[in-house]
């Protein structure tokens, strides 16, 4: 085995591999994500957010979680070296177990790339261009066909736009992946918090351009949980439901929203 690449060369197989670990739960999923992508200094090679970052950016409610979730990723995924609790962080270090799988996986799909051979010139040498000719219309104006990926984008920005009622607080809606990913499981959990049904249940699939089954919602993730921005996607998914708003969840939109008026003036 050659020596181990940068951890960003491999990074993308390493999500690969941790996606399909069917034995951590979506918390730890989303953990290591965030450690790996967000938190991650290659020049350094480790990630060490302190536990009230961690709870802030994923909307924890307590530090009692993150001793949970380091349990379920230590040794297997993270070499995790454990802070002081007042100086010193805890370091998330990618094991070399792991690291070494993702090398394998990056070299092995290296490995069934092959370059497309195009010869350079004939048997007689020099090059053969056939002639060119343009045609041109008696009638003015051009005539242009369609172009198929304009037309895709077109689609596809109808599919994100924002919703059409006034007066609410609007977020473009996202393509999120279904069929049981981490994304969806996370958006499980945080909607079955606060008493509604799974995304299954409350919305229909749809499809995106690779003909992936996927959910149209107001976000990829679900904002820190009491923020401003995920009481903003929970009523956007009541009012797409075809729920009326709680009377308590418009209250806390408002509050929050005169609250950054103040502080902008």
């Amino acid at each position: 085995m050659s020596d181990l690449r940068p951890f960003k060369e491999v990074q993308l197989q390493w999500l690969r591999l941790l996606l399909a670990d069917t034995s951590l739960s979506p918390r730890a999923v989303q953990f290591a994500t965030y450690l790996a992508v967000v938190r991650y200094n290659d020049n350094v090679g480790k990630a060490w957010p302190s536990h009230a970052t961690v709870c802030e950016d994923l909307g924890l409610k307590s530090e009692k979680t993150i001793q949970r979730l380091i349990k379920e990723l230590d040794g297997k995924w993270f070499e995790i070296r454990r802070g002081n609790g007042q100086k010193q962080s805890t370091e998330y270090v990618p094991s070399k177990t792991s690291h070494q799988a993702a090398q394998e996986l990056r070299e092995k799909e290296e490995a069934g790339k092959t370059d497309k051979i195009v010869p350079l010139r004939g048997p007689k040498g020099g090059h053969f261009c056939p002639g060119t000719q343009t045609e041109m219309s008696r009638e003015p104006g051009q005539k242009c066909p369609p172009i198929k990926e304009k037309e895709k984008t077109k689609e596809k920005r109808a599919l994100t736009r924002d919703l059409p009622d006034e007066g609410q607080s609007r977020i473009a809606l996202r393509l999120v992946p279904g069929g049981g990913g981490v994304f969806e499981r996370t958006w499980n959990d945080r909607l079955q918090a606060v008493g509604l049904e799974r995304l299954d249940r409350l919305f229909r699939h749809v499809r995106d351009e690779q003909g992936r089954s996927c959910y149209l919602l107001p976000g990829s993730w679900p904002e820190p949980q009491g923020s401003i921005g995920w009481h903003t996607q929970l009523s956007q998914i009541y009012r797409m439901s075809g729920r009326a708003v709680p009377e308590k969840l418009e209250k806390a939109i408002r509050a929050n929203s005169s609250s950054e008026l103040r502080m902008a003036s």
